[in-house]
């Protein structure tokens, strides 16, 4: 019983670690100032732009200010999720458990950090639960566990890294 428990601890201590920041080796994309140009962003079914709220420093650090991601704005954080995605199920351990990326829904919220650099919440689930049928594309969606069926990222756009991946509890 002792060896499960500290197996346990150790696979959930791993899983929930994984704050650090990652370099992608791709190449940077050029970012426009601003970001919240009136461009249309032609999303896909599975995805939304969620507008920052007030208290949403958990995400972007004190002093943030919220921005609307442009289209390659969106372009880039999902280059920056599929680097993410295919470095981690590579690894010893794969959070994902087999899923593939293009089953998951995404929420996209952008925020400026006080430094001036541009990050974009990403988050990720695998379904859209019925409470949520009708809000999803406009509140972000906060979930307690529901395996990796749910996970987070921030993608850094102009340092091109990804950063803080949080995937919901084990299946």
């Amino acid at each position: 019983m002792y060896n499960l428990i500290i197996t346990f601890l150790f696979i959930f201590s791993f899983v929930c670690s994984n704050g650090d920041t990652k370099k992608i080796n791709e190449p940077k994309k050029e970012n426009k100032p601003g970001g919240n140009s009136k461009q249309t962003v032609n999303l896909g079914d599975k995805q939304a732009i969620i507008p920052a709220t007030e208290k949403m420093e958990w995400a972007f650090g004190r002093n943030y200010k919220t921005f609307t991601p442009t289209a390659e704005d969106i372009q880039a954080a999902e280059e920056i999720l599929s680097a993410c995605y295919n470095k981690e199920v590579t690894g010893t351990v794969n959070p994902f458990f087999g899923r593939k990326l293009e089953d998951y829904y995404r929420q996209y919220v952008g925020g400026l950090k006080e430094n001036g650099e541009k990050i974009i919440y990403i988050n990720c689930f695998c379904y859209i639960m019925d409470l949520y049928a009708n809000q999803w594309k406009t509140e972000l969606i906060m979930v307690d566990d529901g395996g990796n069926c749910y996970f987070n990222v921030k993608a850094n756009l102009d340092k091109n890294e990804y950063y803080e991946l949080m995937v919901n509890g084990l299946p």
